[in-house]
């Protein structure tokens, strides 16, 4: 599964003082928040869409098999082990219930745990609020892929830390309120290449956006920035990130411009829990943010 979702600038941006201070809230100033809000950019889109309604295989029952996984609990922004972090996991993919397991990682930040191969599954990790050290950090729709030994060994699982989750906003020039959630995530394309001028619509399923949440993209210097200065995903990296997004269930949609229309390229379904910071990529072709690796479908080897 590409995990590209990285961002070890952010700490030099805070002690260098550099980044865009802007207070501009995104697409549209005072406009009512409709899906012109978010999508409005007549930029084509890069990037190969020619997955969209076809085929993407199907996934091999065979494949599906329970393993041990020897994971790592790493800072999402500097990569560092986390020590002592609480990870749990879902195995139905839905962070809304309880957990099926929980494990405490060692001083290395190193735990062991069972996960079922080619099936999505979700994972939070934490540690105690008295630490002051981390925030609550979520990632659902993960699919490890098929491995013949037994074991996933070494696969890291992030953990956003309380400085990045406080400097991801104030790099834009805004505030987080604790009470709602941040999502952070890269636009793919079909052979899960980064996509430029790509944009981020979130609603309700009915297409009622949230009360609040803005949507920012990056620069060339993997920077978020506001939408006065970019207006959708850069395609030298494809990262967005939603800022305050209201606690609940939200459709996430990728789109772009066709050079005629706008077009749904993909999209993913978060359920998003106070405080909290969600990573999650949305890839093209994709209605559920959920992509399988080679090694899960029919025919693998």
């Amino acid at each position: 599964m590409i995990q590209r979702m990285s961002l070890p600038f952010l700490l030099l941006v805070a002690c260098d003082g550099g980044g865009t201070k802007d207070t501009d809230t995104g697409g549209g100033g005072e406009a009512a928040r409709t899906f012109d809000y978010f999508v409005f950019t007549n930029e084509v889109y890069t990037g190969d869409s020619t997955c969209i309604g076809s085929d993407m295989g199907t996934v091999d029952p065979a494949k599906q098999v329970s393993v041990t996984f020897n994971g790592e609990v790493h800072d999402f922004q500097t990569e560092n082990e986390v020590s002592e972090a609480t990870v749990q996991f879902w195995l139905a993919d839905d962070i809304s219930g309880a957990a099926d397991a929980e494990h405490t990682a060692d001083a290395d930040g190193k735990f062991s745990t069972t996960v079922p191969t080619c099936t999505p599954i979700a994972y939070g990790t934490f540690t105690p609020p008295e630490w002051e050290e981390t925030v609550d950090t979520y990632e659902v729709h993960q699919v490890y892929g098929y491995v013949e030994t037994g074991s996933i060994d070494g696969e890291w699982v992030n953990s956003v830390s309380q400085s990045t989750s406080k400097i991801i906003p104030s790099v834009i020039g805004i505030e987080w309120d604790n009470t709602t959630g941040i999502i952070a995530g890269t636009a793919f394309d079909c052979t899960e290449t980064e996509i430029g001028n790509a944009q981020i619509f979130i609603h309700d399923g009915n297409g009622t956006p949230p009360a609040t949440g803005e949507i920012f993209f990056f620069d060339d210097n993997n920077l978020p920035t506001s939408h006065d200065k970019l207006t959708a995903t850069n395609p030298e990296n494809g990262l967005w990130v939603a800022v305050n997004v209201p606690v609940g269930t939200w459709q996430v949609e990728m789109w772009g411009w066709s050079g005629t229309e706008h077009v749904l390229l993909g999209s993913t379904v978060l359920n998003i829990l106070s405080g909290s910071v969600n990573i999650s990529n949305i890839y093209t072709g994709h209605d559920d943010g959920i992509a399988y690796p080679d090694s899960c479908l029919m025919g693998a080897m």
